[in-house]
């Protein structure tokens, strides 16, 4: 299937990228805490994490895109500009996940609980930004006859998203062609990386709270559930992409931080696994739906990691 369109580079002066993104940010944060205030948690703990989070995750997505993309920038400003877009995602879920588990765990919350309660709104505010990489035309991918593929064709004078060249868009000409790898043609189509990325992310959403519904796994599962499926998303979708510099084996930086991701949520899904079916035959199953929050006199035991 192939598509086109105008791609759209900005909004009042800022990236579409960075406005979606947002709104996926702030949508998953509403539904998170709708969830924390059902379960009797604390929000203004919840509401302090994502507080600090947001901009640990953009600081996060922006160290990620310059080392990745260092070539782009070339001055002080250029740093900075975070407005023009130039953010990667993966940089900006570590940074921010670390910075909010700190401070939910220091204010009582049994962690894998609280993630498992989040996971889901990941996914949906991962598949609400690549939206806006939709309008901007970001991560356009490899050449594509089309077939099997969700393809664009770039359409002649169409200005491209930085780092996609040659912008405006012309025709390839003498030795030049299609197939030519980093180079975006008029009347070419290519990958397009984004809709692959949101439309996995939303049936990654859609088994979430179907896992949720069926509420019989250990706390933890549903968010390694989440981070396994999306490491494995991205570690494949960056094959596909166009421009990405690939400094190790032929990866991006994206795809071994995947690599990571990946081997750390199966080395849990395995434990909590074997745990679960080694559990004594008079214990209660775990439950990834008991409390969100200790109570007071249980946080030493939370701080400890003993409460379960």
């Amino acid at each position: 299937m192939t598509i086109s369109y105008p791609p759209l580079h900005s909004i009042f002066g800022v990236s579409p990228h960075g406005i979606l993104s947002m709104v996926g940010v702030l949508l998953g944060a509403a539904l998170l805490l709708r969830q924390v205030r059902r379960r009797g948690g604390d929000p203004a703990v919840v509401e302090n994490a994502i507080l600090y989070a947001v901009p640990a995750g953009v600081l996060g997505a922006r160290v990620d895109y310059v080392v990745s993309h260092p070539h782009e920038f070339s001055t002080l400003l250029d740093l900075v500009a975070v407005w023009r877009g130039g953010l990667a995602l993966f940089g900006g879920l570590i940074a921010g996940l670390v910075v909010a588990s700190l401070i939910v765990r220091r204010g009582g919350y049994h962690l894998p609980r609280l993630l498992d309660a989040a996971a889901p709104y990941f996914a949906l505010a991962i598949a609400v930004g690549r939206i806006g990489d939709l309008l901007l035309l970001d991560h356009l991918g490899k050449p594509t006859s089309g077939g099997w593929a969700l393809a664009y064709r770039i359409r002649a004078g169409s200005v491209l998203a930085p780092g996609f060249e040659p912008s405006p868009a012309v025709p390839a000409s003498g030795s030049e062609s299609c197939a030519a790898l980093g180079r975006f043609y008029a009347g070419c189509s290519y990958h397009l990386t984004p809709a692959y990325d949101l439309l996995g992310s939303l049936l990654l959403f859609g088994l979430l709270l179907g896992l949720r519904r069926w509420g019989r796994y250990p706390a933890g599962v549903a968010f390694g559930v989440w981070a396994l499926w999306y490491g494995t998303q991205r570690l494949l979708l960056d094959f596909a992409r166009g421009v990405d510099e690939r400094p190790l084996l032929g990866l991006t930086g994206t795809q071994m931080l995947a690599l990571i991701v990946i081997s750390a949520a199966g080395i849990c899904l395995i434990v909590l696994t074997l745990r679960h079916l080694n559990r004594a035959p008079n214990a209660p199953p775990p439950s990834a739906h008991g409390p969100l929050q200790a109570r007071s006199a249980d946080r030493e035991q939370t701080d400890s990691g003993e409460l379960r």
